[in-house]
């Protein structure tokens, strides 16, 4: 896993709030909106041979082509909250079929892929769960990357890493209010805001209040690098 240096690592801009803007993600996505499956683990293992599928794979573009659930947008087709489980992504449009999680997220097709947020010190290296016999290669689905965000984001933070937001200082302050708004998503009570308050500062928490995934842009394609984007 490799790093950032600390001369890359842009703090968060002052969050300004808008009339308009969408309602804070302090809160859990609401249940009316349509639930996105959980992709069957059995499903990783098959070849994306659905009609489309092989749309997506049958793109001749000189560049790889993300997937459409991965691209980035003002509007994205996913309505994530980065903090929580992958198995909570929801949209408003449809519903999210496990067979398109486990799409390939790259077209043509990439073993691996490696993911920075402008916000972290850190990298995001995705693995491959994908198989096709016919190819006999592995590939990154679209349900790696939104499983590898949510994972790598979930680590806790070396001390260091705290200190080096400066002792005090507003960044600081801010991170440490995004944990706290985090154990703050589970009812007081409960084993989960324990559970997420005795874990203490996490990677998630260097994003402060931008955490909806706002979809990838390719960073440096040839390396299978791409750049995560992210909204308050």
């Amino acid at each position: 896993m490799h790093t950032y240096s600390s001369a890359t690592l842009h703090p968060p801009p002052p969050l300004i709030r808008e009339s308009h803007s969408p309602a804070s993600t302090n809160s859990l996505l609401t249940p009316s909106d349509y639930q996105s499956p959980l992709p069957p683990m059995s499903l990783h293992k098959r070849d994306p041979t659905s009609p489309v599928k092989r749309a997506h794979s049958a793109h001749h573009s000189p560049l790889p082509q993300l997937h459409h659930l991965l691209e980035s947008s003002s509007n994205p087709e996913l309505l994530y909250d980065i903090r929580l489980q992958p198995a909570q992504i929801v949209s408003k449009r449809r519903v999210i079929t496990s067979e398109e999680f486990n799409d390939p997220a790259i077209s043509p097709w990439i073993p691996s892929m490696t993911i920075f947020h402008k916000y972290l010190p850190w990298s995001i290296h995705v693995k491959p769960s994908g198989y096709s016999r016919s190819r006999r290669m592995q590939y990154v689905t679209v349900w790696d990357v939104l499983n590898a965000i949510h994972s790598s984001l979930r680590e806790t933070i070396r001390q260091q890493d705290y200190d080096n937001l400066g002792h005090g200082s507003q960044h600081q302050n801010r991170v440490k209010h995004a944990y706290e708004s985090r154990y703050r998503l589970h009812p007081r009570n409960s084993p989960g805001y324990q559970t997420e308050k005795m874990g203490g500062v996490r990677r998630i928490d260097f994003l402060v209040e931008y955490v909806k995934f706002m979809g990838l842009t390719p960073h440096n394609v040839e390396s299978g690098e791409y750049t995560l984007h992210t909204h308050h």
